[in-house]
């Protein structure tokens, strides 16, 4: 079975797990269909006279970071006009769906749809087995392939290059850039004709790749969760001193001068790391402790020659994957606008 075919399957069970706990029916009118130049994996229509939903079908949804997710559903369209479906969603991520105005039904029964006067959700519902074994994902999301893919992002002229320039460029075996192109060929976002290769869909790329970042790459390169007793510290540290870059909302913040940052996000060698928490009196957060500032130290996945001479911000990929990670609905807010003024 294809991918594909397993999202309709996961669409069609959905669909049926909804009438058995409701007996309220939807209807798919298209699988697979474009809406305002988007790719949308199906059209439903709710009821007989309600209007119809654009679904997004995420198979493994409890693995993807909800924050990922509610960004992803709100780049489709308004909360009331998308419908999420997925295998299952747990009671801490249909909560946190369900305050962001998610509208979403999984295999299991669980469900939020708020169209008035319909109003349904269904929680605690749970699969007769649990299982922790995960579809395989293809090389292009795996950590060394994310690394090439973030290459392509910032430069998609480098599909066109040798195999031996893009690895010496991201520090990836030759084999694996062999591999990410037949992944990324085989889920259409890559195409080769007598011009050379190139990428068919920019925006569907980077969206995968923001949607696999947390928990395979940032997860991966996390250092450790820190704090400090001085809100302000980050505005008195150099962190090019350290070898180091903003990350997250302060990135952001001054890529697009809208965002009041919070929380840090620090990328810095994990050789410069003891030295920047001598300096900015950092502590590390306990078990159970919930500090009024978070600083997030994370060591560079891209090639270290590129932070020589850099500015002192990461590149805004990052600093938009960082804020989508976040799931914090101002920083979902700022962002769409790092997107929209720097990512295209």
């Amino acid at each position: 079975m294809n991918r594909i075919q397993k999202e309709h399957n996961i669409l069609d069970q959905a669909i049926a797990a909804l009438y058995r706990e409701t007996t309220l029916q939807l209807a798919v009118v298209e699988h697979d269909a474009y809406v305002n130049n988007q790719q949308i994996d199906a059209i439903v229509k709710v009821g007989a006279n309600e209007p119809t939903l654009l679904v997004e079908i995420k198979k493994w949804a409890n693995h993807t970071n909800v924050g990922t997710l509610i960004h992803q559903m709100e780049q489709i369209a308004k909360p009331d006009k998308v419908l999420l479906v997925a295998d299952f969603i747990n009671p801490i991520m249909g909560e946190k769906l369900k305050e962001a105005g998610i509208q979403y039904i999984d295999t299991i029964g669980n469900a939020y749809i708020n169209l008035p006067p319909i109003h349904i959700y269904l929680k605690g519902n749970r699969p007769e087995q649990q299982t922790n074994i995960r579809e395989k994902t293809g090389r292009a999301f795996q950590p060394t392939g994310m690394k090439v893919v973030f290459a392509f992002l910032k430069n998609p002229d480098l599909v066109n290059k040798t195999y031996r320039t893009i690895a010496d460029q991201t520090q990836v075996a030759l084999g694996t850039i062999r591999e990410v192109f037949h992944d990324l060929t085989a889920r259409g976002l890559l195409v080769t004709g007598t011009k050379g290769r190139e990428l068919t869909n920019f925006d569907q790329l980077l969206n995968q790749w923001v949607e696999h970042y947390p928990y395979r790459l940032m997860k991966k390169q996390r250092i450790g969760l820190f704090t400090t007793n001085d809100p302000a510290w980050w505005q008195k540290i150099d962190p090019e001193v350290f070898g180091a870059q903003w990350g997250g909302e302060i990135a952001a913040a001054e890529y697009t001068h809208y965002l009041n940052p919070k929380d840090v996000t620090i990328y810095i060698p994990k050789t410069k790391m003891a030295a920047l928490i001598r300096e900015a009196h950092l502590r590390k957060i306990q078990p159970d402790e919930h500090p009024e500032t978070y600083i997030d130290l994370i060591e560079p996945f891209w090639w270290q020659e590129e932070t020589i001479n850099l500015t002192h911000l990461v590149h805004p990929l990052i600093a938009y994957a960082d804020l989508i990670a976040s799931g914090e609905p101002r920083n979902l807010e700022t962002a769409e606008r790092l997107r929209e003024q720097l990512l295209h």
